[in-house]
């Protein structure tokens, strides 16, 4: 595909999405009734776009030998499962306004994914296995799975705010039920926490494979290995306080816990794609079907 085609495919679900967004934040200062159909559509056009543009490309990455191999095309996936979420959330709670916090985490990932889209890809010492289709696919789940948890935490704590302040329902500014928020937030952040863990787990399993094989491998001590192992067992402290202190399941405290979780994923994150680790084969294994 034409560079300048790719260019307008990405403004095309990018502006579907911001449109959405907009139509969202309306909702706080007039009524109309056809917004919800409009508001489906744009993100039905937007996810159509989105997935023809991440196929095309993946069409085109696969002949050259490793398609899905740069961070660009994975914040973008991240992106898609998000908008996806979102629209069937917002299917089920048509007068709730859940775009105004699900949009700009969305609108975020592809503005992120623009910003290092000149980033070289992963490198690939071999063809792709089991631990590396592993190690990618359940990092990737896991992110999205956070991602959630933390959109559904922050609507957690605007919806127990207003409660507890008392304050009159706002027209055109509806949340779910507390219980609806917490049952995904919870859900959500025990998913989180078992696809992380697989994801470094088989990360590990892959290093040591490569340090009996006497290939190049991340060091031990690296930056992105300790703070994914701290992340990790932050992840199961915060589970396992939210199954066994009853006062958490009154939601708020878990909620902020998983903001911060949420936000010290994205440290990880930083730390893995601006780092060494960005060009390190543990991860670029994934989806590699031979050298780059």
């Amino acid at each position: 595909m034409a560079e300048w085609l790719t260019r307008i495919s990405l403004s095309c679900f990018a502006l579907s999405y911001l449109i959405a967004l907009l139509l969202e934040i309306s909702r706080l200062f007039y009524r109309v009734s056809v917004r919800s159909v409009v508001i489906f559509t744009m993100m039905l056009a937007g996810i159509f776009a989105h997935i023809i543009y991440l196929w095309d490309k993946f069409q085109s990455d696969f002949s050259g030998g490793t398609p899905l191999a740069r961070w660009y095309d994975w914040c973008l996936v991240i992106s898609l499962a998000l908008a996806i979420t979102y629209t069937i959330v917002a299917l089920q709670r048509v007068r709730h306004s859940v775009g105004i916090f699900f949009l700009p985490v969305i609108l975020g990932l592809i503005l992120f994914a623009v910003s290092i889209e000149d980033r070289q890809p992963f490198s690939a010492q071999e063809r792709g296995d089991v631990w590396g289709m592993t190690h990618g696919i359940s990092l990737l789940a896991g992110t999205v799975s956070m991602a959630i948890a933390f959109t559904t935490g922050l609507m957690y704590l605007v919806q127990a705010s207003r409660l507890k302040r008392k304050l009159p329902p706002q027209a055109g500014f509806r949340l779910p039920s507390l219980e609806w928020l917490q049952v995904c937030n919870r859900r959500s952040l025990f998913l989180a926490t078992g696809l992380i863990m697989i994801g470094l787990f088989s990360g590990i399993i892959m290093n040591m494979l490569f340090e009996n094989e006497l290939k190049d491998i991340v060091p031990w001590d690296d930056m992105v290995v300790i703070s994914s192992s701290v992340l990790l067992l932050w992840l199961i402290v915060v589970s396992v306080f939210e199954m066994l202190y009853r006062p958490a399941r009154q939601g708020r405290k878990i909620a902020y816990l998983t903001i911060a979780s949420f936000l010290f994923l994205i440290m990880v994150l930083c730390f893995v794609i601006f780092g060494q680790h960005a060009e390190a084969p543990i991860v670029a294994i994934m989806w590699s079907g031979g050298g780059v």
